[in-house]
């Protein structure tokens, strides 16, 4: 399939005429509507109900886990979890509460930079299977191999276009690419 951008908006051009969907544009946008609101809630609620942490806290060890050393700057983590510097910072507070994340000064005492303890990464392990055994359960179980294909593809090319209209450094650049690669 050919690429296709989410096209740039030039500020002093004349506004066009809205586009409508058309009925099929319309069904396939509550589905998508749906997933992106039921999914997250059915996954956050297993967590807490079976792990007592949240998606978004599960996120943030998970994005430390896949670093060479299990840390990584706030800022870049803050765009790897999409999630505020705000709302990361509680986060990594209630964390560092419980012994599975503690905070380090970066070179020369600049950037915080949270790291995932040996405890998380323990927690980590035991709580992954429980998180992908309800993932596998809501998603793939109710898929075809082609169309996790496909799920892979659409996902790809719209998280591609949505990277592509932030600025955000470039832990986001190397994910723009990875993005693009992967939904070619």
């Amino acid at each position: 399939m050919k690429r296709q951008p989410i096209p740039r908006r030039d500020p002093d051009a004349k506004p066009d005429p809205p586009r409508w969907l058309n009925h099929q544009e319309w069904s396939a946008w509550l589905q998508l509507l749906g997933t992106v609101t039921l999914l997250p809630a059915a996954l956050d609620s297993q967590l807490q109900r079976e792990a007592g942490m949240s998606h978004f806290e599960f996120g943030v060890m998970v994005a430390l886990s896949r670093q060479p050393d299990r840390s990584l700057q706030l800022k870049d983590l803050a765009v790897v979890a999409n999630g505020s510097l705000s709302r990361l910072s509680h986060v990594i507070s209630r964390l560092e509460g419980r012994g599975w994340v503690r905070r380090r000064s970066g070179p020369k005492g600049r950037a915080t930079h949270a790291v995932l303890t040996d405890e998380g990464y323990r927690t980590l392990m035991v709580v992954g299977p429980i998180h992908f055994r309800e993932v596998r359960r809501l998603v793939f179980d109710v898929l075809t191999a082609e169309e996790v294909r496909a799920l892979r593809q659409v996902a790809g090319r719209i998280n591609s276009g949505l990277i592509g209209e932030l600025n955000l450094g470039t832990l986001a650049r190397q994910t723009r690419e990875r993005s693009k690669r992967q939904s070619s």
